[in-house]
């Protein structure tokens, strides 16, 4: 009879516990890109050398990181919101007028509005979260940056 007891709080003690975790994952607010620290900071030209060079090593080392990258704004484009409420959305290109590989850059809809968009050809600094690399030898490789911030320095 003792066993039982002991068995049947040990079980309400791990279900309390389990309940408690899903509420907080359930909860938990995704990271601020622009207020966190950024786990590496390189120039855009270095990061696309990177994935150039060795992509499975530059993978295993950036993508599902917050980096903050500075590099020469290509070209802005702009998404129009669809439904009411819903804010615009922003990708920046980044990179080097000679390469082929550029790093694309979804601007975080937190942010939006609340910063002047730079122009092209201004030397910008992004801080982002590394999604992967689209290699395509024909039309130019991307490496993908998401929930970007505008860094202000």
């Amino acid at each position: 009879m003792k066993n039982k007891k002991i068995l049947f709080l040990l079980l309400v003690v791990v279900g309390l516990l389990g309940a408690f975790y899903a509420y907080r994952e359930y909860n938990r607010a995704p990271i601020d890109t622009a207020a966190a620290a950024a786990d590496e900071q390189l120039t855009g030209a270095e990061l696309i050398a990177a994935f150039e060079q060795d992509e499975t090593g530059a993978t295993s080392r950036y993508v599902s990181k917050l980096i903050r990258v500075q590099a020469v704004l290509l070209d802005l484009s702009t998404t129009e919101a669809m439904t009411p409420g819903e804010k615009e959305s922003y990708t920046l290109v980044l990179g080097s007028t000679a390469a082929s590989t550029t790093i694309r850059c979804s601007m975080d809809s937190a942010f939006a509005g609340q910063q002047a968009l730079p122009t092209k050809g201004e030397t910008v600094t992004i801080q982002g979260i590394c999604s992967g690399y689209n290699k395509d030898e024909l039309l130019g490789s991307d490496i993908v940056l998401v929930r970007c911030a505008l860094i202000k320095e």
